[in-house]
């Protein structure tokens, strides 16, 4: 690994993270942790109504973890919790019409600071993606005369 290798990632890391900051100070304005913000948006994005188990997967998280997430949404009037037909056992989750509101308020914000804060997010991962391929193709060259 090279020096330039070493700050292509520390850039991609240091915009991730600046986006990861609005985006957490975004769900604090809006009342929510940002694991809860999450957690709605995880929700929403998937097809049908996730388990707990789903959410744990998604947010990579443990399942005891998701549910306190959801006991905390469903008090705030933003989740509810229903049994699934198919398994009773299984427990479903669903945005109330409140959660979906304040979701919607969220992801617009966030869409919005992409639209500035993606291009710098998109040029850092292209400086990693080219160090990755100048590195592989220098190799391959290397294996070649080696070998040949």
């Amino acid at each position: 690994m090279s020096a330039a290798d070493y700050q292509a990632l520390a850039e991609f890391r240091y915009q991730i993270r600046r986006f990861l900051r609005f985006s957490e100070q975004a769900a604090r304005r809006a009342g929510l942790e940002p694991a809860q913000h999450q957690l709605l948006l995880a929700v929403k994005a998937f097809a049908g109504e996730p388990s707990v188990g789903d959410l744990a997967e998604r947010l990579q998280l443990r399942h005891h973890s998701v549910v306190g997430l959801i006991d905390r949404l469903a008090e705030c009037g933003l989740a509810g919790r229903s049994r699934a037909e198919d398994d009773r056992r299984q427990v479903r989750i669903r945005l109330t019409p409140k959660g979906e509101a304040v979701l919607r308020k969220l992801s617009i914000e966030h869409r919005s600071e992409l639209g500035g804060a993606g291009s710098a997010l998109t040029a850092a991962l292209r400086g990693i993606l080219a160090r990755q391929r100048k590195t592989s193709t220098s190799k391959a060259a290397k294996q070649t005369c080696t070998t040949s």
